[in-house]
């Protein structure tokens, strides 16, 4: 059968150590590597020694993406010698042990790579978290030259706590190949014809995993509430919660489109032979949405060892750190400007050539995601409602 084939699935301690200060940025031409020219200062010797002397890290992996990294943990410490210790899986129940952990006295993490959704709903607000910015003693790293569009991205109100590490265009569409041409979509409108009735699945586009498009769309003025309104009632859309399912049902041909989070299962049929593509070769005419997703790194309060965590945080904001990053990561480019951005594939790159909403930078995205999604959910529950009404 399909599915048995397809469905295998610091600071305080930082800042009393002797000498540390904020290192000075270095000019934007400056031709070194990251670890070179913090490794010259008594500054990153002294950080170094201490981390040493803790002699492990404990970091977490929250989402799909980050789990990828475990893979590249040892190259910190090949480096270091310093063992790093991780664990994957849902980023909201990492949480909330970590709470009860923490009500109990407990502290046992120093560092978070994952989706910013969690963090801003749970870690924030009861300040789980410290100020990244703080830590940032590698030059090269503090430097907002060496990022993207000339500044150092934070997905947190404070613009300090969530650090923005990599992104990549969002794909909202997948389509069968066999049903559907991709020139045949040149807009998000396009998507609403009669044709493709009954012919959608999709994630809800109200799920915190569909934020990180959805929301852009209904910001975006060329798309907008009227966009979701028109989907939610009038083009019968399937709406599934595990994305495996509505991929293997648009790989069977049972539907014609998948959007909203079905995209890395449609990419793995489609490695496995099936009449899928998991995003549209061509830019809609409403524009391109740049995504974070899960590519954030957060420094955890009260770190069992704040040393340790703040030489991963600059490994792993490092050149090299980026760039075996992205290489590993396979689907996230960096926001590093000096890494080699063919270590992944083109559709996945941040293009100097072309324009993106970046909604990580958009406080309106920042601030009011939770209350966006709230109002998506609220049209698609009304739409449900509404087509219950009809059928009795």
């Amino acid at each position: 059968m399909l599915r048995k084939i397809v469905s295998i699935s610091a600071l305080a301690a930082f800042l009393a150590l002797p000498g540390l200060a904020h290192g000075d940025e270095t000019a934007p031409g400056a031709a070194s590597t990251p670890t070179q020219v913090a490794a010259s200062s008594d500054q990153w010797k002294t950080l170094v020694r201490a981390a040493k002397r803790e002699g492990q890290v404990e970091v977490m992996l929250g989402g799909q993406m980050p789990r990828q990294l475990r893979k590249i943990m040892p190259e910190f410490t090949k480096k270091y010698g310093i063992k790093v210790n991780y664990q994957t899986g849902s980023s909201r129940r990492h949480s909330a042990r970590i709470l009860v952990e923490r009500k109990q006295g407990k502290y046992t993490v120093d560092a978070w790579i994952g989706g910013a959704n969690t963090a801003l709903s749970i870690m924030l607000p009861n300040k789980m978290l410290v100020p990244v910015d703080e830590l940032l003693i590698d030059p090269e790293v503090s430097n907002p030259a060496r990022w993207y569009k000339g500044k150092q991205h934070y997905t947190d109100p404070y613009g300090r706590y969530i650090f923005t590490w990599g992104a990549s265009p969002s794909y909202a569409v997948a389509i069968n190949t066999n049903l559907v041409k991709p020139g045949e979509i040149q807009s998000y409108w396009d998507l609403l014809k009669p044709k493709w009735k009954g012919k959608i699945v999709a994630r809800s586009p109200g799920r915190r995993g569909s934020g990180a498009t959805t929301v852009p769309m209904l910001l975006n003025p060329k798309i907008g509430e009227a966009w979701f309104q028109k989907f939610a009632n009038d083009m019968d859309v399937t709406i599934v919660r595990d994305s495996r399912q509505g991929a293997e049902w648009l790989a069977l041909g049972r539907y014609a489109i998948g959007m909203f989070g079905l995209n890395n299962a449609a990419l793995q049929l489609r490695k496995q032979g099936f009449p899928v593509k998991s995003y549209l070769p061509q830019v809609l005419k409403e524009g391109e949405i740049l995504s974070a997703s899960a590519a954030n790194l957060m420094a955890i309060d009260k770190a069992p060892h704040p040393n340790a965590r703040n030489l991963f945080i600059n490994w792993a904001l490092s050149k090299e750190g980026q760039s075996i990053f992205i290489k590993t990561g396979e689907r996230m480019d960096s926001l590093r400007v000096d890494v080699d951005h063919n270590l992944i594939a083109p559709q996945y790159r941040i293009r100097s050539d072309r324009k993106y909403y970046v909604a990580f930078s958009d406080k309106r995205y920042i601030n009011n995601q939770k209350k966006f999604l709230k109002k998506l959910k609220r049209i698609m529950k009304k739409a449900r409602k509404k087509k219950k009404k009809k059928i009795n």
